[in-house]
């Protein structure tokens, strides 16, 4: 009988794609050309401004729910989200889906936005006649379902994204284009337009009118939506670990004929359940809980956060400085994080290693046995992930350690009766603005930190799903804050959801902490300490 050879030919873009493809070899690592395809390929033109003020100017009422819808949407089907894209074999036409569906939402949701934002006054701009009040809230409950599918889109699209595409293509650790680079500059991306397309938006809508600005965000999502595809695709083509087809286990369709309504609900909520079991079962769910916490704190520019500072005196030029600068802070994160986890990884020798005690292993048949081991890490990515924990936890205790003089700015500033002429803002600086956007530092380490041990340690298989599960939790803390937001609504109680923030920060440093000194062994080198 001839043995197999390992020479089978690498499948070409147009050879359709199987789940028995052959080993991926060598050269078929990420080059610059598909790394660049890659990045432009995220959906960098998400312009995610609210007209609502526009549309009912004399109330919050429509901001509100929409928020609380949205929120709502991803608490109840972000698992469900996940284990779609972890089913789905074919990752092009996955990525795909999620890519259209969300651009076809931006676009409808603009084209009902514009029948029913009013322009500014004076403007003679506005080229759509004005509907009843019956077709104005039809329209936006039309507009509500159109954010529900934006917002699950966008999910989808970034598990399929972060938890397939980028994890099956990227090189292996210490390689130019490795998970942890691949991270950085994605996270890079995001932020840098999370910091331009507000500051492009206003600027259209005070020079010109909130229909223009409409039309605007609706043009950019169909521009961007061609150009996101054809990259999608050219990334796909020239990468053959992407054409290779994921093997699934797909439900039995004769048994999905004789399935009624009332079953699929069941069945739902029981896949809900059991996605929710075996996110607690994870060997990293502490890291991803404990950053989805990181979401109940509201010490961020967000509206409540900026309303407490108005109301305090602060004017709304020197708080859009002060936002600017936090995200400046924000992006330079994405630069740290690789250099930081190639030097603390360093000392991966040091104490435990996965739980086991290296010293204690001298003997050359304990070596073979820990090799042989299932949870046994090779020295690079041994190496990569010791320094994704230490950095983690670095960022973490940073971002708590930033936040406890903010609490104490903030306790003063609703304390004082001053005037806001007699504030000084110097000092607002040095113990309010400073430290917080330092804080954002800390916040997006740990992200980026946290989203690499997910990707790396947490199986392949069911991936997105428990990244959906984590996007339940994000959901809820969120959820949890706008409680506590209507709970605390009077200006001069923020402190206390400021404080329930810090306390959510600190309970997230102690667990994380907690994860660290049970998988490595130790959380300090106290024997380096004790040398002198």
């Amino acid at each position: 009988m001839e043995e197999p050879t390992c020479s089978s030919p690498i499948p070409s873009p147009s050879t359709p794609p199987t789940a028995t493809n052959p080993a991926i070899t060598h050269n078929d690592g990420m080059t610059r050309s598909q790394a660049a395809n890659l990045y432009i390929s995220l959906p960098n033109l998400s312009f995610k401004i609210i007209f609502a003020a526009s549309a009912f100017p004399d109330t919050l009422a429509a901001s509100s729910t929409r928020g609380i819808i949205r929120t709502l949407a991803s608490i109840c089907l972000s698992s469900s989200i996940g284990r779609w894209v972890d089913k789905s074999p074919h990752r092009l036409k996955t990525l795909s889906s999620t890519i259209s569906i969300n651009r076809l939402s931006v676009i409808a949701a603009s084209i009902l936005w514009l029948c029913i934002a009013d322009p500014r006054v004076g403007d003679t701009s506005s080229f759509t006649p004005p509907i009843p009040t019956f077709g104005k809230y039809g329209a936006f409950a039309l507009i509500l379902v159109m954010e529900i599918s934006e917002t699950l889109s966008a999910q989808g699209n970034m598990l399929s994204m972060e938890r397939d595409f980028v994890v099956t293509a990227a090189d292996p650790d210490g390689h130019p284009y490795d998970l942890t680079n691949l991270n950085a500059v994605m996270r890079r991306i995001d932020l840098t337009c999370k910091l331009i397309a507000p500051l492009i938006i206003s600027a259209i809508i005070s020079a010109t009118s909130a229909k223009i600005g409409v039309l605007f965000v609706g043009g950019m999502s169909l521009a961007s939506w061609a150009v996101e595809l054809w990259c999608a695709k050219r990334v796909w083509d020239m990468n053959a670990k992407l054409r290779v087809l994921k093997i699934t286990n797909p439900d039995n369709s004769r048994e999905q004929i004789y399935v009624t309504p009332v079953n699929r609900v069941v069945r739902g909520f029981y896949q809900y359940t059991q996605d929710i079991k075996q996110y607690f079962a994870s060997p990293v769910w502490i890291p991803s809980f404990s950053l989805a916490l990181l979401h109940l704190s509201a010490l961020s520019y967000a509206a409540t956060f900026i309303t407490f500072l108005l109301n305090s005196g602060i004017s709304l030029p020197i708080i859009t400085i002060a936002r600017a600068a936090g995200s400046v802070v924000e992006i330079s994160s994405t630069l740290i994080t690789p250099y930081g986890v190639t030097r603390l990884g360093k000392a991966s020798r040091h104490g435990y290693f996965r739980g086991q005690p290296l010293e204690n292993q001298d003997s050359e048949t304990t070596l073979l046995e820990s090799r042989q081991a299932e949870n046994y890490i090779p020295d690079t990515k041994g190496n990569t992930e010791v320094g994704l924990e230490r950095l983690g936890l670095w960022g973490l205790t940073f971002q708590f350690l930033n936040l406890l003089p903010v609490l104490l700015s903030i306790s003063l500033l609703s304390s004082t009766s001053a005037s806001p002429s007699s504030l000084n803002l110097f000092l607002t600086f040095l113990t309010l603005f400073l430290p917080l956007s330092l804080s954002r530092l800390g916040l997006w380490t740990y992200d980026l930190t946290t989203t690499q041990l997910v990707q790396t340690l947490h199986p392949s298989t069911s991936l997105s799903a428990f990244s959906g599960a984590e996007n339940t939790f994000i959901a809820f803390f969120e959820l949890t804050q706008h409680v506590c937001g209507i709970i605390w609504a009077r200006p001069e109680d923020f402190v206390w959801i400021a404080s329930v923030g810090v306390g959510s920060v600190g309970v997230s440093a102690v667990l994380y902490a907690g994860w660290v000194r049970r998988v490595r062994g130790h959380l300090v080198h106290w024997r380096w300490g004790c040398k002198g």
